[in-house]
């Protein structure tokens, strides 16, 4: 009978963390927890503590944030996130927006039972999440009455099986940049060049028999000035950046490549662009192998990190700048282990 009843309280006790585990997993189909976009302050997403079954980006779905390409202090602007050419039953997504300092700026809103916003973060909902195929999400977001400067909006996104667990799904990462617009100030006139006055009139002839004196002949007048030829802007301007992969595991003494990928703003592929590295933090755990490198056909450029024998986290950053002076910029963190 006392065997009974100990396999009986076994039996509740297992059944009890069965559900606890369960219940976390579907929590999540209600949003992830905030500081899971990738984002140079977060630093990791769901693919590093939850859905691990792939590494980031393995996927083959297209994961996109439609911004517009500038704003003005107080605006606010309509931006879309979606999934192409995803044929899975569930997809998830967190965003939040970051200045050229690394801090969360403007507000978020949601337009609609699809999104909820959590301090500085918009999420899907449990109503958001059940979208087959092409999901996308609505999202609104209202810039600051003083802002100026480069906002960097970062997202991560989940293609999801269905099956209710965090096994076989596929995370993303995806940045879009939205600069401040200025006006531009109208052109001042060109003076024109001060013309000589009219030569003058010839005196009516002498009577015969004497020779007339002619006036000197009038002055030359001087050349019009050449027209000043204008700058011809570049045919595919830098308008973001971001890197493959997001963060970096080395072991000491151990290198690996990371591709920064420099995107157009007319969806072109900005060839011969320079692509400047630093490290922010960390520089006695790891080295780079050039400061700078300049982007292929496809808008690419490729640096290699080299762990030293000393263990920690290490920031290098990613920076371009466009011909009016816009920089664009973005992170990895590196994290150096002994094995």
């Amino acid at each position: 009978m006392r065997n009974s009843v100990k396999m009986a309280a076994c039996f509740v006790f297992f059944v009890g963390i069965m559900g606890v585990l369960v219940n976390t997993v579907f929590a999540w189909s209600a949003g992830p927890p905030d500081g899971r976009t990738g984002s140079p302050v977060d630093g990791k997403t769901c693919n590093d503590d939850c859905h691990t079954s792939y590494t980031l980006n393995s996927g083959t779905a297209v994961f996109s944030i439609s911004a517009p390409a500038s704003y003005t202090s107080g605006e606010t602007l309509n931006m879309i996130v979606s999934f192409g050419s995803s044929t899975t039953t569930k997809h998830g997504f967190e965003l939040t927006a970051l200045d050229a300092n690394n801090s969360s700026v403007g507000t978020f809103s949601s337009p609609d039972a699809n999104t909820q916003v959590s301090t500085n973060y918009i999420k899907h909902t449990s109503a958001g999440s059940s979208q087959s195929g092409n999901a996308s999400w609505n999202v609104q977001w209202t810039a600051p009455t003083d802002g100026q400067g480069v906002v960097i909006f970062y997202a991560a996104g989940n293609e999801a099986n269905g099956d209710g667990t965090n096994q076989s799904d596929y995370i993303y990462t995806k940045t879009a940049q939205v600069s401040s617009a200025a006006a531009t100030p109208a052109p001042s006139p060109t003076a024109l060049p001060t013309l000589p006055p009219p030569p003058p009139t010839l005196p009516p002839l002498p009577s015969p028999g004497a020779s007339p004196t002619l006036p000197p002949p009038p002055p030359t007048l001087p050349p019009l000035p050449s027209p000043v030829a204008s700058t011809t802007p570049s045919e595919c301007e830098p308008k973001s950046i971001s890197k493959d992969p997001k963060n970096l595991k080395l072991k000491l003494g151990e290198g690996k490549t990371v591709t920064v990928t420099v995107s157009g703003s007319n969806d072109c592929n900005p060839e011969g662009v320079t692509v400047n590295a630093a490290i922010k933090t960390g520089k006695n755990r790891v080295t780079l192998d050039r400061e700078s490198a300049t982007t292929d056909e496809n808008g690419q450029a490729t640096f290699k990190i080299t762990a030293g024998r000393k263990k920690g986290n290490a920031k290098v950053s990613f920076t371009v700048e466009d011909s009016e002076g816009n920089v664009s910029k973005t992170f990895v963190i590196v994290k150096v282990r002994r094995k």
